[in-house]
């Protein structure tokens, strides 16, 4: 519907108002007779609008027919007797009189939003012009008044203002709220002289859960637990989803740092009993850092940054437990953050190199291989071994590249440790649980031993029992991928994971290494000595070299050459050495390890 403003005297034609989608008129019946006065009529009559026109105190003298259906009313009805405060709420009709009356009568033209009393007593929030018409002599002026219902537009923007600042999973705010309601929580309590307390929570075991039950699993661990952490909070705390499974809780109106405790115990009660996932029950717990205003930061960022340093405190110290920030965490944290960007660059500036272990067979009396150990010539800090790098290599996801690169670089420099002895030399090499995992670890480890022409069983891969026990059927399929590659498979770290037994005979293993951790107390300690002679006897019952790590002295070599271990490796028969001098090593023993050892 379009009638042209030439129809209407100035200012007194429809406008567009609020991002209506087409043009409304109204207009004050005309004071003689028009020729389109009856058309007009009609229009007025069928618009779904709201039309109204009243006197300067509010008084209706004409309704429409929509506007007759909003308040309930039948054609029938007369409307002369009712007042704006028949047709708005209290509010809104004092507003009206008192604002847009006024509007009008100065500019020609009031528009906003207001509120029309529905016939079911509920209120319909509509989009309202009011315009003003003067009779010549500048008395007893005239308001016409139109109001388009705008429910499901507000509904609209009330749902969209939703999905930007909460969570789609959850339901629970998102950062956007977090910031608003931190700096007001701040200024609140900075008024009282009160504390508030940011709290950064992360699962510990999702990803476990989420990689063995499934995506839609995940998603519904999170809902879980997002509702049990949420019901333990007072109304005036808020709960955040930070990030995937990191959840943000801010505490306000704290006397001290003791008053949180109560919120914590709460906390870690709530998922103390199993959360119900994908008809199963699982336990999960998590880790959390803290930080307090205003002792550990004035403003929200950093008080984010310091809990969130207290959360890497807390999950390198175990897991399942939460820290208080402490301002030597932020030192520690720099220290970590470029070390970081220095191991990023490490690759391409060529800074790492492998050292090699050599291991020694007990009854051949030789050289039986050499495991490849990583270590990073750090420009600054000079020799760093591994376990200074590699959690911020498995951290960081670098863990495949590298390990991509001590793969080729192992392959190509044992041509070296092979001639140097004069005889075949296994190169061992760790596989990470990640590396393990990737898809393209079989495709790429065929790519390697093609390029430098290295003989498949002159490899051996050393993949740790936890790793292997994280999914059995995966890590079966992929062990049977490598194996018909023709590569040695070992299983490290034996005897600190949970593995089982029927596994392990399926797995087309070669080699079992015993752990330093049984080898270091033999032969005094009598349970590592029981554990160590029947993880001999069990090795060797499944076909398996035996391999003991960590071998320092001659009492341990004795024993276990007695319990019939096949091989050995430690700093009693060498330490990690550069390539150069591990080739002269294999080159020069040819005796046994006590005689080397003297």
């Amino acid at each position: 519907m379009h009638l042209s403003a030439r129809h209407f005297k100035k200012g007194e034609f429809a406008r567009e108002w609020s991002g209506a989608e087409s043009e409304a008129i109204i207009q004050t019946l005309a004071k003689r007779p028009h020729p389109w006065h009856a058309q007009l009529m009609e229009v007025v009559e069928a618009t779904p609008d709201f039309v109204a026109i009243m006197d300067n105190d509010g008084w209706l003298h004409y309704l429409n027919r929509a506007g007759r259906a909003m308040l309930g009313l039948s054609d029938s009805e007369e409307v002369c007797g009712l007042h704006l405060e028949d047709c708005h709420p209290e509010d809104e009709s004092c507003r009206l009189l008192n604002e847009a009356f006024p509007a009008a009568l100065r500019e020609g033209v009031w528009h906003g939003e207001s509120a029309i009393k529905a016939a079911n007593g509920h209120s319909i929030n509509v989009s309202q012009v009011v315009l003003a018409h003067a009779k010549p002599d500048g008395k007893n002026t005239m308001f016409s008044t139109i109001a388009r219902d705008i429910t499901e537009r507000k509904h609209f923007v009330e749902e969209l203002r939703r999905q930007t600042t909460h969570d789609a999973l959850t339901g629970l705010p998102n950062r956007i709220v977090l910031a608003e309601h931190l700096d007001m929580e701040l200024a609140r309590t900075q008024r009282g002289r009160m504390h508030a307390a940011v709290i950064l929570l992360d699962l510990d075991n999702f990803k476990r859960i989420n990689d063995s039950l499934g995506h839609e699993a995940g998603n519904e661990l999170l809902r879980n637990v997002a509702l049990r952490l949420k019901g333990c909070l007072r109304s005036n705390d808020i709960i955040v989803r930070y990030g995937d499974d990191e959840f943000t809780v801010v505490v306000g109106e704290l006397h001290s740092a003791e008053n949180l405790l109560p919120v914590m115990h709460k906390l870690r009660a709530a998922l103390e009993q199993p959360v119900p996932v994908a008809g199963q029950e699982v336990f999960v717990g998590f880790s959390a850092g803290i930080s307090f205003f205003p002792n550990d930061g004035s403003a929200p960022l950093e008080l984010l940054q310091n809990a969130d340093a207290a959360l890497y405190r807390a999950k390198s110290s175990g897991r399942n437990q939460y820290q208080f920030y402490e301002p030597e965490m932020n030192a520690r944290g720099q220290e970590l953050l470029a070390l970081e960007t220095d191991l990023r660059r490490a690759i391409e500036r060529e800074e790492f190199v492998l050292h090699y272990q050599p291991q020694f067979h007990l009854c051949a009396g030789r050289i039986a291989g050499f495991e490849a150990l990583l270590r990073w010539r750090h420009p600054a800090r000079g020799l760093m071994p591994p376990a200074d790098f590699v959690p911020m290599l498995e951290e960081t996801g670098l863990i495949v590249p590298v390990s991509e690169w001590v793969l080729r670089r192992a392959c190509e420099e044992s041509r070296k440790l092979r001639d140097s002895g004069g005889a075949p030399a296994p190169v061992s090499v760790n596989v990470s649980a990640r590396h393990f995992s990737d898809h393209r670890l079989v495709d790429e480890l065929r790519r390697i031993l093609r390029d430098v022409a290295m003989p498949p069983e002159d490899l051996e891969l050393e993949i740790t029992e936890s790793t292997l026990m994280q999914d059995v059927q995966t890590a079966g399929e992929i062990l049977a991928a490598l194996d018909g590659i023709g590569v040695r498979l070992a299983i490290d770290d034996f005897g600190t994971g949970y593995s089982s037994l029927a596994y392990l005979k399926r797995f087309p293993l070669n080699a079992l290494k015993i752990d330093r951790v049984f080898i270091q107390d033999l032969p005094w300690e009598d349970n590592c000595a029981t554990l160590t002679e029947a993880s001999i006897s069990l090795g060797h019952k499944l076909g398996l070299d035996v391999i003991a790590e960590g071998v320092e002295t001659a009492k341990q070599v004795q024993f276990l050459r007695a319990h019939g271990c096949d091989m050995i490796q430690g700093h009693y028969i060498g330490r990690p050495m550069p390539l150069d001098e591990a080739a002269r090593f294999a080159k020069g023993i040819r005796k046994s390890p006590e005689e080397t050892a003297a």
